[in-house]
């Protein structure tokens, strides 16, 4: 039977750590690559973040979701032979992706002009915290403190000021979509025009497209206004949208199309709402926004969130839960969806994530577990010597 799969016969040394890099690579090895994890002799920084939740301690939450299928090589790349081995390799490769400082494998003779002309036909593919040719591009960085720069924190504070950090690494999973999207092009323009391409990523340039919407506002507007840091999304004419109290919690509601609010207040008993002038068509409704959410959790009070997910739904209206991890992998949609994935069997059974897309020609790679640290090297050098 053909392999459909879209990367089947290709191969990608993988430098990178933690999340955004890895996770680039998780997609490629669900696409048919054959992925190798390049780590130095003490394993990637993901491999030792442990979880600190008791009887879990060997998990390892950053490292399992995106080294599915992927074979693990140790190289110290402080050692000469080792750098020769890693050159041997790349001759072999159609894909370089690493996540090093700008400069640091140039240094050490492994650099994209250098990896390029022993191997024309290369992708290599830079992941890095900012971009651009100046001193910033130098400046080291992850996902927590690309948030902060980028403006990501925008709205979101404790009652005392003091900015709080989403518990995801938004910015580290977007960037490791977009490297592989960016690898996936430039394979194509191989295949097009003969010659492989270098292609960079940035956090910081992620973190910022994932604004569009609200950094064109600013740039089109001038001085700062205070709504926009106060109230992030529902700056913008968008309202009703976010979340607001029921009879026993938040509903996360969103009816800011005309039509859905026609919908929501039919379901809601509030025809009125429509021709208050406060509430009378989009902007307005976002000029008033405390008002507006005065009234929805007046109407809203006499049922519970469950209830009025069941109802909203049903009328047509974007209505959820707020829910917790917990709740999640329990409930219909995480289910539906099959997004939970086993790989391996006895000892090393482990449950994942998968990556979101899904194809009919092909059922996606990596069921294999994580690699063990250097657990491939001698089969994956093989002949390869210094």
């Amino acid at each position: 039977m053909t392999d459909r799969r879209p990367m089947s016969g290709m191969r990608v040394l993988d430098l990178t750590s933690n999340v955004a890099g890895p996770l680039a690579g998780q997609v490629l090895v669900d696409l048919g690559a054959e992925v190798v994890k390049i780590e130095p002799p003490g394993g990637e920084a993901g491999r030792n973040i442990r979880s600190t939740i008791p009887g879990q301690e060997e998990l390892r939450p950053y490292f399992l979701p995106h080294h599915r299928g992927k074979k693990s090589v140790v190289l110290d790349l402080r050692n000469a032979d080792d750098v020769t081995r890693l050159l041997a390799l790349a001759d072999t490769a159609d894909v370089f992706v690493q996540g090093f400082r700008p400069g640091v494998l140039d240094r050490l003779g492994l650099g994209a002009d250098v990896l390029r002309r022993r191997n024309p036909r290369l992708v290599h593919a830079s992941l890095c915290a900012f971009s651009g040719d100046g001193e910033q591009h130098r400046r080291p960085g992850i996902d927590a403190l690309i948030q902060a720069e980028s403006g990501l924190l925008t709205g979101l504070t404790g009652a005392d000021g003091r900015p709080l950090l989403p518990a995801p690494t938004v910015v580290d999973a977007a960037a490791g979509h977009v490297l592989a999207q960016a690898i996936l092009a430039a394979l194509l323009a191989r295949e097009r025009h003969g010659e492989g391409d270098v292609v960079e990523v940035a956090l910081y340039d992620v973190a910022v497209s994932l604004q569009a919407p609200h950094i064109t506002r600013q740039l089109h507007t001038a001085p700062e206004h205070a709504h926009l840091t106060e109230t992030g999304r529902a700056s913008l004419a968008v309202a009703p949208s976010g979340p607001f109290r029921a009879a026993d919690g938040w509903l996360m509601l969103f009816a800011y199309v005309p039509r859905h609010w026609t919908l929501l207040t039919e379901a809601l008993g509030r025809p009125d709402l429509r021709t208050d002038p406060r509430f009378v068509d989009q902007v307005e409704r976002a000029r008033h926004p405390v008002e507006l959410a005065a009234a929805l959790e007046d109407a809203l009070a006499g049922h519970t969130v469950a209830e009025w997910v069941q109802v909203l739904t049903a009328a047509g209206v974007m209505a959820s839960p707020v829910r917790t991890w917990r709740s999640v992998i329990r409930s219909a949609a995480f289910t539906e969806a099959a997004l939970a994935v086993t790989v391996g069997e006895g000892a090393r059974t482990e449950l994942a994530v998968r990556t979101p897309a899904r194809y009919r020609g092909f059922v996606p790679a990596g069921t294999t577990p994580t690699p063990r640290l250097g657990e491939h090297t001698d089969a994956v050098l093989g002949g390869v010597r210094a």
